[in-house]
Formats: structure tokens, C-alpha cells, sequence
């Protein structure tokens, strides 16, 4: 029993300290306390008569980016943002037009938005066209010449045969004259270095949390639980939240989505092993 207890807990710290950040485990507003509930970043609004925070109606909703980070209750289209029914209520020729509109519509019939358990895997497309650039559940494709594989590295992308870099998880290096996996380090401002590094995959899944280092003017990969209060939620993809709504006490957690997750995995874990 001692060996199953030891085994899950570092199960659990690895989950936790998991590299990536899964942004469809962002925070509900109803976790957030003042601070954390009044970002920028959040799409809520602080109730001082009850003490609580609470959503803001999609149709208040005024940027693209803000309405598709709250996807599992809104949705972008026709530069406006609404509530959200299904899917397939959403057109969409293509799976980015569909996942510009909500992350969690991330496939298309050629008409209208399909939910995810409708995005294909690499290995199941067969048209070269459709297979380069699209998001599969594991990450993105690309096609080698003869199939549709899961890319592993943005370098695939530079050979003799292809010659192209990815706008988003990828940069081109003009020193090494390729295409090269997107690293905190390339964030010259601090404002950009806020919203972390955006990778190949797998999808959603996909985000590296970088650190603005204020003495050598860089940034750097960054861990949530070293983050500050004024750090915590706005640099984690909206992910994490701080633990007090005491301006010098508490920590940087995750919130519940992924601790329930967790729990979910460590429960299946105790069933299998017993």
C-alpha cells in the first residue's frame, strides 16, 4: 500500500509540474478571487456586494481573442461574441476558421464547425493539402512525401524537399538558416513574454509559461509555482489563480479543472492497481 501511495504522489507532483500548459483547463471566474477576477486577461467581473466573481455575458465581450478563451460558454463570429450551443451551430469551411471560433470546435465538414472528438489523427489523412498545418489531437501534421505524420520538431519543416516555418511554435534562424522550435528566450518585450510560448502540440496542450527576468532584461521559462500575485493567472493562459485574496499571503495553484483531472487519473490508477 505505502509503494501505491508513493507511486501516486509522484504521479501527481509530475502532472502538476507538467512543462505545458493545457488551456482548456483555464480557471472558471467563480475561483478567482479580486485581483485575479479584475485582470485584463479574465473575461469576469467582481460582484462587492456578494464577494464573489462572476462571468461576463458573451455579447459583452468585445475582443476576438478574450470571447475564443471562453469557448466552453462563448463563441466568435461575425466579429461579435455569443453564447455558445454546439458545434455544429458554428460555420466553418475549415478547421481554422472552426477553431477561430471556439477552440473546442477544432474540425469542419466543409460547412459547419465539428466538436473535438471529430479532429482527425495525422495517420488517417491522406491528402496532402488537408494533412500540412492541421491540428491533430496529438499535436501538428505534416506530410513527408509518402504520409501524414505527427510533427516532432519544427526542423522537419526545413529540408531539401520542403522549405517552410510554421507562424505560430515555430521561428526561422537566419544563423543556423532554419526552422527552429519557438523558445521564451525569443520574446524580446516583457509583455510578450507574459503570455508564454505557443508549441507544436499536442493540441491545447501547447503552451510553455515564460518569466520576464527584470535585472538581465530577458525571458526565460518560467514554473507557476514560482510566480507572484500579480504574475500567477495572467502568465499561466489563464490556468492558474492565487490562493488568497490576501495581497501577501498565499501561492500560485492550478485551478480546479486540472486538480479535478488529476484526481480522476489517480482514481482510475487506485481501481486498475487494486
Amino acid at each position: 500500500m505505502r509503494l501505491i501511495i508513493f507511486i501516486l504522489t509522484i504521479s501527481t507532483v509530475t502532472l502538476i509540474s507538467s512543462t505545458n500548459l493545457n488551456i482548456s483547463n483555464s480557471c472558471n471566474c467563480s475561483e478567482l478571487f479580486n485581483q485575479d477576477c479584475l485582470s485584463v486577461q479574465s473575461n469576469c467581473d467582481w460582484n462587492s456586494q456578494t464577494k464573489q466573481c462572476q462571468e461576463i455575458e458573451c455579447s459583452k465581450i468585445e475582443l476576438s481573442n478574450h470571447c475564443v478563451q471562453s469557448s466552453k460558454r462563448c463563441y466568435w463570429l461575425n466579429k461579435q461574441c455569443n453564447d455558445f450551443i454546439s458545434c455544429e451551430t458554428i460555420p466553418g469551411k475549415s478547421q481554422q476558421e472552426c477553431i477561430d471560433a471556439n477552440i473546442y470546435c477544432p474540425a469542419s465538414n466543409g460547412i459547419n464547425c465539428l466538436a473535438i472528438e471529430y479532429q482527425q489523427k495525422c495517420e488517417k489523412i491522406k491528402d496532402p493539402e488537408t494533412c500540412n498545418d492541421y491540428y491533430s489531437p496529438d499535436g501538428k501534421c505534416m506530410w513527408n512525401g509518402i504520409n501524414c505524420i505527427i510533427l516532432q520538431s519544427c526542423t522537419q519543416l526545413w529540408s531539401n524537399k520542403t522549405k517552410s516555418c510554421l507562424q505560430r511554435g515555430c521561428y526561422f534562424d537566419q544563423l543556423s538558416y532554419s526552422c527552429l522550435d519557438m523558445k521564451c528566450s525569443k520574446h524580446q518585450l516583457e509583455f510578450e513574454c507574459q503570455f508564454g510560448v505557443p508549441t507544436i502540440g499536442p493540441y491545447l496542450n501547447n503552451i510553455i509559461p515564460c518569466k520576464w527576468d527584470s535585472i538581465n532584461r530577458v525571458c526565460q521559462n518560467g514554473k507557476p509555482d514560482e510566480y507572484t500575485i500579480d504574475q500567477c493567472y495572467s502568465h499561466t493562459a489563464r490556468t492558474y489563480h492565487w490562493s488568497s485574496s490576501i495581497f501577501n499571503k498565499g501561492q500560485c495553484i492550478a485551478c480546479y479543472g486540472y486538480i479535478l483531472s488529476i484526481i480522476i487519473i489517480i482514481g482510475l490508477s487506485i481501481t486498475i492497481i487494486i
